[in-house]
Parts: structure tokens; C-alpha cells; sequence
């Protein structure tokens, strides 16, 4: 699995050094959740969209136990070394998101353009853009996207979504349920996966309905780790975001901020092909 591989990865990179590197700070917020690592890097994720729900589930028990029957929310992953988050592998989804961020946050040191073609501070489908007669899938409703890739004429789009309420009342048109990826996705010729994929564990499954030769996207924060992983299952390109300031960006995240909140003043985008 992506994730698995990755953190296997990064485990590889830091060797011993993973043993000194705790998680400073925490926060899960209504759209991405982030941390703050001791070493002074910074990564996020996609918060479950149901959090309220989500923070009904439990962590594991803190280091050193703790009393019987009782375990922490996952807010309390302060301290916890951050191998323990990547070790992790129970149902507690906001504990998985916080999770992926450290993954993020892990990565950034190596997100250099001596292991790959980087382009910084360009939006995705500028670089990514489809054109005439393409047949683009794009999986989860990014509006923005959505915008852009209908004025493209010719071009033939399908979103792929779990709920068709999520896309604008105009663009409900392209709407395909989210269960007919293995329909979809081998007949699109460009296909644009959201970051969302990876904490609702659902990426992996898409990336293996892809068409040999697709030009396939991973976009949005949430991805913005390691991408071999990713390059080995077809993935074109990955675009994400570059925390600069953890401490700002997670004030933000926890105030409601979403992911063009950060940009301008503590994150900028990132994009990352082969190289």
C-alpha cells in the first residue's frame, strides 16, 4: 500500500535518527488536519468529513499505559515519538489523518529537486492541463478544477463522487457514482485523483483501475509526501504544499482555515514528477 511503503521509505532515510523525532503539536481541523514535529517540519491532511463523529473513536493507550478502560482522543498524540503515529494502523480516522500529516511532515526535508523534477509556487492543472477530445475522470469534487476543465471544449469530464451534492447545482451533470471507478477510470485518458483518497483509504484501489499510459495527478496537500510510491503505480505527477511555518499553518487549520488559507503566508505549492 502507498502509505505502507512510504513509511517504510522514510524509515530507510532517517535510520536511528527517527527515534529522537516527536510530535510537538497536533491539530485536527474541520478541513485538514496537521502537526508539528520536533525537528521543526510541518505536514497536513484531509480531515474525515464527518469529524464530530469520527472523534467518538478512541487512540490507542498513552505511552506508559495508563487507567484501565480508559484510552485518549487522538488529540493526545503530543509527545508521542513519531514513529508510534506511523505504526499505527487502528480505525480511529482522525488519528489516521493525523497520521498522513506526519508522513508529510517526514518527507519535506527530501522533496528536493535531486530526487525529482520540482516545480514550485504553479498551480497543478496548469502544468497538468487536458486538452480537446481528452476524457479526464476526476475523483472527488474539486470546484476549481471543475470550473476550468468545462470550458475546455471537446474535452469530456466525469467526477466521481460518493455524494452528487457535493458538486455545484451546474456541474452535477459530470457526477458518477464513486462505486463505478472500475468503469470510469479505464477509459479516461487524464485522470486527477483529490488527496482525500489517501485518508479515506480508497487510493490504492483507484490507482489500480488506471489505463496503462493514463496521465494521472495526485492533487492537494494531503499528498504532498514521498511520491515513489506513487511513481510506481502510474502516477504522473504530485502536487501538494510545502509548510513553511508549521506553528502559523496549524493556527489556521484549527480556526477552519482550509489549504488556499496557507498559501502567501506559510505554505506554498509544490509539484513533483519523475525525474
Amino acid at each position: 500500500m502507498i502509505l505502507d511503503e512510504t513509511a517504510a521509505l522514510l524509515r530507510r532515510l532517517y535510520g536511528k535518527k527517527l527515534n529522537g523525532i516527536r510530535i510537538e503539536r497536533a491539530v485536527a481541523g474541520i478541513y485538514f488536519s496537521g502537526v508539528k514535529l520536533s525537528d521543526g517540519s510541518g505536514g497536513m491532511a484531509s480531515t474525515p468529513p464527518d469529524l464530530k463523529a469520527a472523534r467518538h473513536q478512541r487512540a490507542p493507550p498513552p505511552l506508559g499505559g495508563g487507567a484501565p478502560g480508559r484510552k485518549p482522543p487522538s488529540g493526545s498524540v503530543g509527545g508521542w515519538p513519531v514513529g508510534r503515529l506511523l505504526d499505527d494502523d487502528g480505525p480511529d480516522p482522525v488519528l489516521n489523518s493525523l497520521k498522513v500529516a506526519a508522513i508529510t511532515a517526514l518527507s519535506s526535508r527530501f522533496l528536493t529537486a535531486r530526487r525529482y523534477k520540482l516545480i514550485r509556487d504553479r498551480d497543478a492543472l496548469d502544468l497538468f492541463a487536458p486538452g480537446p477530445a481528452n476524457r479526464v475522470a476526476m475523483v472527488g469534487a474539486f470546484t476549481s478544477y471543475i470550473e476550468r476543465l468545462r470550458a475546455v471544449r471537446g474535452l469530456t469530464l466525469r467526477v466521481l463522487e460518493l455524494n452528487k451534492n457535493a458538486l455545484a447545482a451546474d456541474d452535477r451533470k459530470f457526477f458518477v457514482p464513486a462505486d463505478k471507478a472500475a468503469e470510469v477510470l479505464p477509459a479516461s485518458d487524464t485522470v486527477i485523483i483529490t488527496g482525500a483518497s489517501i485518508t479515506n483509504g480508497t487510493v490504492d484501489a483507484l490507482l489500480s483501475h488506471l489505463r496503462p499510459g493514463a496521465r494521472t495527478a495526485i492533487v492537494g496537500p494531503t499528498g504532498s509526501f514521498l511520491p515513489d510510491a506513487f511513481f510506481k503505480k502510474g502516477v504522473s505527477m504530485v502536487s501538494g504544499a510545502q509548510i513553511l511555518d508549521p506553528d502559523l499553518a496549524l493556527d489556521i487549520l484549527s480556526q477552519g482555515g482550509h489549504a488556499h488559507h496557507l498559501f502567501g503566508s506559510c505554505a506554498r505549492k509544490i509539484n513533483l514528477l519523475p525525474l
